[in-house]
């Protein structure tokens, strides 16, 4: 899984450096909270919990007003670790603002039990604001769109994830 992630980074980050005016690199952390539910025979049952994300991200300049920006994060929730990718697109608002929509992948890291998926498919949504050249934070929220249920039963199981974090760009 880890080489697929790999490759999957290596070729957006190939793609979008042909194309791209600026591409710029850095770290991003922050916090994150992971709402899951699950719908079964008209019950609906939700829960969150708290932790934290670390990780890589790129930004490639495509205009003056727009960029992507693909991200490589390790999440840690109560003990359970996963990879988050998402590619967004970089729409600015103004000098500071932009808004950023796109997908993301989830990738669990730990044992997945039988009938169910270990990668999620998410749509992401965000506002960030720069600071300055270098610093930024962002706001994003991305919710499931495909189910980790993969039985025959008539079970509905996805995820959500809030995160607000920083990070600093220094290449």
């Amino acid at each position: 899984m880890k080489r697929i992630v790999l490759a999957t980074v290596a070729v957006i980050a190939l793609a979008f450096s042909a194309q791209a005016q600026d591409v710029r690199f850095g770290a991003t952390a922050g916090y994150l909270n992971a709402r899951a539910s699950v719908k079964a025979d008209g019950l609906s049952i939700s829960a969150s919990e708290s932790g934290f994300y670390v990780g890589a991200v790129a930004d490639f300049m495509v205009s003056e007003s727009f960029s992507v920006q693909p991200e490589l994060l390790f999440a840690s929730i109560d003990e359970s670790n996963g990879l988050l990718l998402p590619i967004l697109g970089k729409f600015a608002i103004s000098e500071k603002f932009n808004f950023q929509v796109g997908p993301q992948l989830v990738f669990s890291l730990e044992d997945t039990p039988e009938d169910f998926s270990s990668v999620e498919f998410d749509i992401a949504g965000g506002i960030g604001y720069d600071i300055n050249e270098d610093f930024f934070i962002e706001a994003r929220y991305s919710f499931q769109i495909n189910n980790s249920y993969t039985g025959s039963e008539d079970v509905k199981v996805r995820g959500n994830y809030l995160t607000i974090g920083m990070g600093y760009k220094f290449l």
